[in-house]
């Protein structure tokens, strides 16, 4: 007998580019005899008669069928039960939104021709009855296993199932912020342990179980005899769990009830949504083809099949950077302001904006110090004409300023700290700390008054131009003196830069893995025309250097004889001397 059914109940995993709206499946369930009566013998006249010689309905196998039962169901449909019918169909039974569209719906059932199914029905996501019947999970897959006393008492605490996001409003509705079992499903103020402990990235599954209510004909409706024989899973990344699996050409799943008919109940899953067409299967993947090529065309078009590049005699500065955080400040909810300040001689983009501010963020206490993280990212390119560079000079490179602020919510602003900070000249990854301090404003009274002023109402003294934390843009002299500037120590922020360095000049420098201001500067030399270079090989070229000589020797053989001779007496009597003094 055991080999006319499946016993393998494991599940099938599937994925499809399907709607999951187009998916149905169909339970076929069958009660059988399981008395040798059961079995039929052939008749003379070729009629199936049993033991009794009444006619009878069989299976492939020769088996009575009892009672049999078909229902076709699609993705998230919902039949009811003769339990549910019962509880949703008396009012005072609903407390939340869901209860009540329930009930709208077998009220219009029993108006109606009734419920089309029997015993096979469904429950969709995570609704009444479907966590009360998932509350206990078995230990065995022996169907006669019976719960102990313990299994009874802890029944509440083992339900830790997902939440479905699209019913957890009448969830909590309906039992008042806690789940079926009495777990509490918000944490409102949860802990690190908590957090360490429960921080699982899931991916949000939806779940569709149709079960079956194997109860005696007469006691239609009771909990112990209904029987869980189908799972659907299916989540967003569009993978579905049939569990079991669809029976296709296997023999049907068996199920053994112990009462005392001790009925046997056999089932079948197949699979029935509709089938597409060899058109629509190639007009499907002719589309499918035809949005991969559009989308190839538009990451070529954005990546573009070469590098840009940079004109001849001009030094390009790509900075991909980073205000990571600031930390050591005195107050709390600070955000950061920055500028690029372009030196002279350098350009860049006109609708390139060269100001930016992150968010306002509150600060966390890590290791004993204030931290505000804002991961806020920031481009520039910029670009150097060398043609404008007369003479090798030192360069002005790019600088960023900061300006970090804090506010609270009575609108109270106040000024944290100036600081500076040079864009590196090496390409690469760089994270600087820059270290910045606040002006106080003139020492006695206005300096008291000034702190009294920050902490009550918030204002303090500012910089007019940001410019000043460095180099001010209006300076001309020599000497920059800020002597008499009275300033604080504040906090410190945190940047991090990408930089790339495109240059045509670069492929005569040697390469090394940091090029320094002074390779840049023998860059920009060779792209000017290579001056040092030009005039030697202007001088070596073109036999000039043979000439040269050569008019030198014909002018000292037109210099008189005596002359020459009085040249040479002097030039070994110095000789001599010089060797006399050396002794």
């Amino acid at each position: 007998m055991d080999q006319l059914y499946e016993k393998d109940m494991g599940g099938g995993t599937y994925r499809s580019r399907d709607p999951i709206k187009n998916f149905r499946i169909k339970i076929s369930l069958q009660r059988l005899s399981s008395s040798t009566i059961g079995f039929l013998a052939k008749s003379s006249e070729g009629e199936p008669t049993s033991a009794q010689g009444t006619t009878t309905t069989t299976n492939q196998y020769g088996q009575t069928i009892m009672e049999s039962e078909e229902l076709a169901i699609q993705w998230q449909q919902k039949f009811f039960s003769q339990r549910e019918m019962e509880f949703y169909g008396f009012e005072p039974n609903c407390t939340s939104v869901m209860d009540y569209k329930y009930h709208a719906e077998v009220d219009k059932l029993k108006k109606g021709s009734g419920r089309p199914n029997k015993r096979i029905f469904s429950y969709v996501g995570n609704e009444r009855f479907a966590s009360l019947e998932e509350a206990y999970v078995t230990v065995t897959t022996s169907n006669r296993e019976m719960r102990t006393e313990l299994a009874e008492r802890i029944m509440e605490v083992r339900q830790r199932k997902n939440v479905d996001s699209s019913n957890t409003a009448s969830s909590w509705k309906i039992n008042g912020g806690k789940s079926v079992t009495g777990m509490k499903i918000v944490e409102e103020k949860p802990t690190v342990e908590f957090q360490q402990n429960h921080h699982v990235l899931t991916t949000p599954v939806h779940t569709l179980v149709i079960m079956a209510d194997l109860s005696p004909e007469e006691q239609l409706g009771r909990a112990e005899f209904e029987r869980k024989i189908c799972t659907v899973e299916f989540d967003d990344n569009s993978v579905m769990r049939v569990t079991p699996d669809f029976t296709g050409s296997r023999p049907p799943y068996r199920l053994e009830e112990g009462g005392l008919g001790r009925d046997v109940w056999e089932f079948r899953i197949d699979h029935v949504s509709n089938s597409v067409s060899k058109m629509e299967a190639m007009r499907e993947a002719k589309v499918i083809s035809e949005l991969y090529r559009k989308h190839q065309v538009y990451l070529q078009s954005l990546v573009s099949e070469k590098f840009e590049e940079v004109p001849e005699r001009v030094f390009r500065l790509n900075v991909y950077g980073e205000v990571v955080s600031a930390q050591s400040f005195q107050q709390n909810d600070l955000h950061v302001e920055f500028l690029l300040d372009v030196p002279r001689d350098w350009s860049c983009d006109p609708a390139q904006l060269l100001s930016g501010c992150t968010h306002t963020c509150r600060t966390t206490l890590v290791d004993d110090v204030e931290f505000a993280y804002f991961c806020q990212p920031f481009h520039y390119h910029m670009f150097l004409d060398m043609e404008n560079i007369k003479d090798l000079e030192p360069l002005e490179w790019p600088r960023i300023f900061v300006h970090v602020i804090s506010s609270d919510t009575w609108g109270r602003r106040r000024t944290e700290g100036y600081g500076y900070l040079t864009i590196p000249s090496s390409p690469g990854t760089h994270t600087y700390t820059v270290q910045c301090w606040r002006p106080l404003g003139n020492a006695g009274y206005p300096a008291i008054a000034a702190e009294l002023r920050r902490f009550f109402i918030g204002g303090n003294p500012e910089l007019e131009d940001i410019s000043y934390v460095a180099v001010p843009s209006t300076f001309e002299g020599n000497r920059l003196n800020k002597y008499g500037v009275r300033t604080e120590s504040a906090g410190s922020v945190t940047i991090k830069f990408n930089s790339i360095l495109q240059c045509k000049a670069f492929k005569d420098v040697s390469t090394s893995a940091a090029v320094s201001k002074k390779k840049l500067q023998n860059a920009f030399q060779l792209a000017k025309g290579k001056e040092k270079s030009d005039a030697i090989s202007g001088v070596m070229g073109k036999y000039a250097f043979h000439r040269a000589r050569k008019k030198m020797q014909l002018a000292r053989e037109n210099v008189p004889l005596e002359i020459r001779e009085s040249a040479q007496k002097v030039a070994t009597k110095q000789q001599y001397t010089s060797a006399e003094n050396k002794k």
